[in-house]
């Protein structure tokens, strides 16, 4: 080989040699900062975007993700210190719907644990066969653990607005359309001052538990006796709460929370009425109180008879004070017979006056049906054969309205059909 050629290959060899030697004593560079903008999200499975440091213009400085060598771990971010789990959360440049929904998770979490200590037997399911006893202090030891879980909530939501600047549970029923969730206690004082509520809310529980302790005394019994106990009752808490309501405030509640107005939510189920219109009805039915109702298997026959006495009396009043179209429609939502037809109507789709049309034709054959009944004039026989006729044009108007459906209220509700004349028999073959 010739020497040229020799000289050539080994200066190769020295260069290459010389480049590797270069190569690895060469110091590392500094880490290049990777640029995250908002419509680059950053890919890495829980990473989490840092904001540079320094002065500018905040808003328009792209977002720094640290590399893996100082950026912070979760250890580092955690502490029992909810304020300052939220600062450094912030801090560390994490979204403030991220915050919260981990500072929410965080709350909850031990709220449940308080709940729990506070209801420890919630949760526990018994066997089927033991049956659920009245006991009077079960009654209040469970009104005292759903006095404080109220408190719990109210104060978990004034954590949450604290720690956050607002409730997210809140804010969400708020997206979904929803109302602000109030349960019972919460809604019946809801009407009155913020600053009254909470008096008025124990003052009510230590009613509550008076009349628990009245039925449970009385094993549930409805009688005299115990009506009578019970109106007392209702006085004595009407005067209690006066002493903290003005005359308004406590008008207000009578019409929302006493008796009266528990029995009219029931009554008026299938009516509708204005406020002036529920006022003048509820203080007519204020007056009657219990007197109108008919404790047959209790009372006896008097009794009876004079219940039905008050009660027509109160509807006169009714009529007189409403107008006699707006009493008869009280009077029909009161009827369970016309509760059913409208149900009933109301399921096979029927048009919406079919309930008031045949129960106009109730009304109608048995006012005939009396009317007759008085007339001294007619004989037996003739009496017997128009109360037939009535019966007869009065279920073809009830078959003709109803169709189909007819069969359906016969069965149900077509009594008052017979109370006119008896159906007749079936002829024999």
């Amino acid at each position: 080989m010739k020497p040229v050629v020799y000289l050539t290959i080994l200066s190769l060899a020295a260069n290459v040699a010389l480049a590797a030697w270069w190569l690895k004593g060469r110091p590392e560079p500094a880490p290049t900062a990777v640029v995250v903008t908002e419509s680059e999200p950053d890919s890495r499975p829980g990473g989490i975007r840092f904001t540079p440091s320094g002065s500018g213009d905040a808003s328009m400085a792209p977002l720094v993700a640290r590399t893996s060598s100082n950026e912070p771990t979760w250890a580092e971010l955690q502490t029992s210190d909810l304020k300052e789990f939220v600062r450094r959360l912030r801090a560390a440049g994490c979204p403030e719907e991220t915050v919260r929904d981990i500072i929410l998770a965080e709350v909850n979490r031990r709220y449940a644990t308080l709940n729990r200590e506070l209801w420890p037997e919630q949760n526990v399911v018994k066997p089927f066969w033991e049956v659920q006893k009245n006991d009077p202090t079960d009654y209040k030891r469970s009104r005292e653990r759903s006095r404080r879980n109220r408190e719990l909530q109210k104060e978990k939501s004034a954590l949450l607005v604290e720690l956050l600047g607002v409730d997210p549970e809140k804010e969400l029923r708020k997206a979904e359309g929803q109302t602000d969730y109030v349960d019972y206690y919460e809604r019946r004082v809801s009407f009155l001052p913020e600053e009254k509520r909470e008096a008025v809310t124990q003052l009510l529980d230590e009613f509550d538990l008076k009349s628990q302790e009245l039925s449970d005394r009385n094993r549930g019994l409805y009688d005299s006796q115990s009506r009578a106990e019970r109106a007392v009752l209702e006085a004595q808490r009407l005067v209690a709460l006066a002493q903290i309501l003005t005359p308004q405030e406590l008008r207000e509640y009578e019409l929302r929370q006493t008796q009266v107005a528990s029995q009219l939510r029931s009554d008026l189920r299938s009516a509708t009425v204005s406020r002036e219109d529920y006022e003048t009805i509820f203080d007519i039915r204020k007056r009657y109180g219990d007197s109108i109702y008919n404790y047959a298997e209790l009372e006896g026959k008097e009794a009876r008879e004079q219940a039905t006495k008050n009660r027509e009396s109160m509807e006169a009043e009714l009529a007189n004070a409403l107008g006699p179209d707006k009493a008869r429609q009280l009077k029909r939502s009161q009827d369970y017979a016309y509760n059913e037809l409208n149900r009933l109507a109301q399921r096979n789709d029927l048009p919406a006056d079919t309930a008031t049309k045949v129960y106009d034709f109730k009304e109608a054959a048995e006012t005939a049906a009396k009317q007759l009944r008085a007339d001294t004039t007619l004989s037996d026989e003739q009496r017997k054969q128009a109360l037939v006729e009535i019966r007869n044009a009065a279920q073809q108007s009830v078959q003709d309205t109803l169709g189909a459906h007819y069969s359906a209220y016969q069965r149900r509700n077509g009594w008052w059909l017979n109370n006119i004349a008896p159906a007749p028999r079936p002829t024999q073959r």
